[in-house]
């Protein structure tokens, strides 16, 4: 009998911070709601990701991608994939929110099946570019 939940995916993320009238809420976007395959890396992610972000900000797209093309680390991110059996999320161990493994596992489908959470350093943010975006958009990491 065929598996009846839908299939699983795999590829990279970002959390994204949208803000809301008391602070700023964070959700998971996949490679695939940025409307990218699962092999694109975050380099190529970021550009489509900053317009975004200049959407959810009100920002100008063109400014915002000149303040921040340089600064894909800047926010949290990880990458899910499926070497085996077993399906592996890489992360940097610094989301911005305390249920974030439930929601990587709903955002990439994963209910029912084997995964496993893997730390890897590649995937924190780098120095400098959290504050960048800080600047750039106007808030806080809390």
């Amino acid at each position: 009998m065929p598996d009846p939940r839908p299939k699983s995916l795999v590829g990279g993320y970002y959390w994204f911070p949208t803000p809301t009238g008391c602070g700023t809420t964070w959700t998971v976007l996949t490679c695939h709601d940025l409307g990218f395959d699962p092999e694109v890396g975050h380099v190529d992610l970021w550009p489509t990701l900053v317009d975004r972000l200049a959407a959810a900000w009100g920002q100008d797209a063109g400014t915002l991608r000149r303040r921040l093309i340089d600064r894909y680390t800047g926010l949290p991110r990880g990458r899910v994939t499926r070497p085996g059996r077993t399906v592996l999320i890489l992360h940097g161990d610094d989301a911005p929110v305390a249920d974030w493994r439930e929601e990587l596992i709903e955002a990439y489908r994963l209910g029912g099946r084997a995964h496993r959470f893997l730390f890897d350093e590649h995937e924190r943010k780098l120095s400098g570019d959290p504050e960048r975006i800080e600047g750039a958009l106007g808030f806080r990491y809390d």
